[in-house]
């Protein structure tokens, strides 16, 4: 089995069970799997998947699901959520499946918390087929600190998927009734 790397904050179960508490069906990854138009024939992976929220809309839609998650606690709450998905112990810096495996990669809330984004970015170059689609969400910040991104932020990581060989990055507005996120996307060529 893969393990994070260790700089990669895990959560203690306490901290899962209080998180659960609040945010078992966050709207936010609802409407990032939506935006991602996901088909039968995708093979879906969410990165940081907490407590299943997102792998459980994305089975729905009749993909082949898989979920990482840093913390031993989030990823035994997931697989029990969505038995039908394949979830391990990993992070976006350490992801635990082969080459090419998805074409469909996600990520809602957890890019602010990745040890080594440009480590990240290419595990999940690695691990999306040609063709893949990664879409990055995160809450629409008004300044340039804090557990989400500014314009400015989402811009720069647009820059960097594309130094870092994936093509068509956009940043784009999701809107949630009073709730804005940035939302960052690109494609694996």
């Amino acid at each position: 089995m893969t393990t994070p790397a260790p700089d990669v904050e895990r959560w203690s179960a306490l901290k899962v069970w209080l998180f659960s508490l609040f945010n078992k069906n966050p709207e936010s990854n609802l409407s990032a799997v939506d935006r991602m138009g996901l088909v039968s024939a995708d093979r879906f992976l969410d990165l940081g998947c907490g407590l299943g929220a997102a792998l459980e809309h994305a089975t729905a839609t009749g993909a082949k699901t898989a979920g990482i998650d840093p913390s031993p606690s989030m990823v035994e709450r997931a697989g029990e959520r969505v038995p039908r998905a394949e979830v391990r112990l990993g992070s976006a810096e350490a992801i635990p499946f082969e080459d090419d495996a998805f074409t469909a990669a996600l990520a809602v809330a957890t890019y602010h918390h990745w040890a080594d984004p440009e480590t990240g970015l290419e595990e999940v170059r690695r691990v999306l087929a040609p063709g893949g689609r990664l879409l990055v969400v995160e809450r629409k910040l008004k300044r340039s600190s804090g557990h989400g991104l500014d314009g400015t932020g989402g811009e720069s990581l647009a820059k960097l998927l594309e130094s870092h060989g994936y093509v068509s990055a956009q940043v784009e507005t999701m809107n949630l009734g009073r709730k804005e996120y940035l939302t960052v996307s690109a494609v694996v060529p």
